[in-house]
């Protein structure tokens, strides 16, 4: 067994022997090398984490912030997409569909007669295809007088459609029962909503070029 440098007996009655102000001197010395032995083994390590964890709460915050961001203007699109859905649905809704066009021929039809024009001619000419919606033109020859013409073509306006008077000829004609009356030549356009964009035919193409 190996003996120690300085006797623990000896240490201990030499260190009772020292003045009170060397003990006190001993007594800070020793806690400076206790509390440098804590900093360096406990509180360092300590220090080096919390700053590890402050830099990682930071980058997190950032990312906080820039996903609501995100989250606002995904939210405004949102919105914005909404409502230019509902302005989508509105037009769309003044436009016949394809199953529409013979119920809403016929509409027009009947409104000459319930006003009291004869309806001479009435004829739905071909299609019209554009890009993203179709013309339809419809010939109307009608007979009757003036007030009735007049009253016809607002309550064309009334529809809940789109239709347009594209075209208007008059010419006074004799009746027999009130000595004159008009007869009435007009076109009549609708309009129907293509769900894809007409393409051009590739063989017309080739021929301009």
């Amino acid at each position: 067994m190996k003996k120690s440098l300085i006797p623990t007996g000896a240490f201990t009655e030499k260190l009772a022997g020292l003045p009170l102000a060397q003990k006190a001197l001993l007594f800070l010395i020793t806690l400076a090398i206790l509390g440098a032995g804590f900093y360096y083994l406990v509180y360092e390590d300590q220090e080096k984490e919390l700053a590890k964890v402050t830099a990682s709460v930071a980058e997190q915050q950032k990312k906080l912030a820039s996903l609501k961001e995100a989250a606002a203007r995904v939210d405004k699109l949102q919105k914005e997409l909404a409502a230019s859905e509902a302005d989508f649905n509105s037009l769309l809704a003044l436009l016949p569909d394809q199953k529409e066009i013979p119920g809403l021929l016929e509409s027009v039809s009947q409104l000459g007669a319930k006003v009291g024009l004869e309806n001479v001619l009435f004829q739905p000419q071909p299609e019209q295809p554009k890009e993203f919606y179709s013309v339809i033109p419809i010939r109307l020859d009608l007979l009757g007088s003036f007030n009735d013409l007049e009253v016809f073509l607002d309550n064309v306006s009334k529809l809940n459609r789109i239709l347009k008077v594209e075209t208007l000829t008059l010419n006074r004609v004799k009746d027999k029962g009130s000595g004159s009356g008009l007869q009435v030549g007009c076109t009549i356009v609708t309009y129907r909503f293509v769900d894809r964009p007409v393409q051009k035919d590739a063989k017309k193409d080739q021929k301009k070029k």
